[in-house]
C-alpha cells in the first residue's frame, strides 16, 4: 500500500513535489498550489527491473528503466534513466489501482487515466520505438528531518 513520504524537499516555489512509495511502486508527483497536478513519475518494480512511466503537462509521456548505479552490489554512481521497452500498462494499472487507496481520489483517477491514455497510444503504435535517452537522474532523495 502506497504511503506518502513527509520529508520532501521542494525545489520550485511554484510547485508541491509529493513523494509515496511502497515495496513495489515510487511514486512523485508535482502540484500547483491549487492541487493541479502537472506532472508525475510512476516508479515500478522496484525489487526487480526497475522502470518508470512519466507524464508532465508540458512534455508529455515517457518509459524508461532505471540504471540504480550499482555493480556487483556495490553503489558506483547516480541511479540513471536509460532506454526500457515498451510500458506493460495494463498490468502497471491494474496493480497502482490495488496499491492507491490512500491517494486522493482525484489524484488517483487522473494518474490511472494518463496511464490508459498512454496504454491507446501505445495501442495505436502512436509511440515511437524506445531509444537510449540522454542519461538524467532521478528526482532529488528528499531532505532528512532530523
Amino acid at each position: 500500500m502506497l504511503r506518502e513520504i513527509l520529508a520532501v524537499r521542494q525545489d520550485n516555489p511554484e510547485l508541491r513535489r509529493r513523494w509515496f512509495q511502497d515495496e513495489f511502486f515510487e511514486l512523485y508527483t508535482w502540484q500547483t498550489r491549487d492541487g493541479t497536478l502537472t506532472g508525475f513519475q510512476l516508479c515500478y518494480d522496484r525489487q526487480g527491473r526497475e522502470r518508470a512511466m512519466s507524464w508532465q503537462r508540458a512534455h508529455g509521456f515517457s518509459h524508461n528503466g532505471i540504471d540504480d548505479g550499482r555493480r556487483n552490489g556495490r553503489m558506483k554512481g547516480s541511479p540513471l534513466m536509460t532506454g526500457s521497452r515498451r510500458f506493460p500498462h495494463r498490468f502497471v494499472r491494474g496493480r497502482f489501482v490495488r496499491h492507491a487507496d490512500m491517494l486522493d481520489a482525484a489524484m488517483r483517477t487522473f494518474i490511472v487515466d494518463k496511464m490508459r491514455e498512454y496504454g491507446r497510444h501505445i495501442a495505436r503504435g502512436e509511440i515511437a520505438p524506445v531509444r537510449r535517452p540522454r542519461p538524467q537522474t532521478l528526482p532529488d532523495a528528499p531532505a532528512t528531518t532530523d
